[in-house]
């Protein structure tokens, strides 16, 4: 099983890791910790060269690995991601993980 590390504050919701995931294991999702969550948002960029652009709410969405046993951890939507924002790590399954808490937090012997 895989994590998906995300650098939110690289990502700007581009979407095209979810493109690449042949297992189609990622999904974008609302950040939830906004508080904002449903609410239309519409954000002001300024760019460097002084130009305004209104920026639509799905700038509030970011990638997250929406179903972790369909990732196979190859790398692609890592390498295809423009701004590096992504990172996949191998993790446990959380029944290994759950039974291996039981066995050192309740070991009577």
């Amino acid at each position: 099983m895989y994590k998906l590390k995300l650098n939110a504050k690289l990502c700007f919701s581009c979407g095209i890791c979810m493109d690449v995931c042949l297992p189609r294991a990622i999904g974008m999702r609302t950040n939830k910790s906004s508080g904002v969550e449903g609410e239309l948002l519409t954000y002001l960029h300024l760019h460097s060269n002084g130009e305004k652009e209104l920026l639509p709410e799905k700038m509030m969405t970011f990638p997250y690995l929406e179903n972790s046993r369909l990732c196979d951890g190859c790398n692609v939507c890592v390498d295809e991601c423009p701004v590096s924002a992504l990172e996949i790590q191998a993790g446990n399954h959380l029944s290994d993980e759950f039974f291996s808490s039981l066995k050192e937090n309740y070991n009577h012997s």
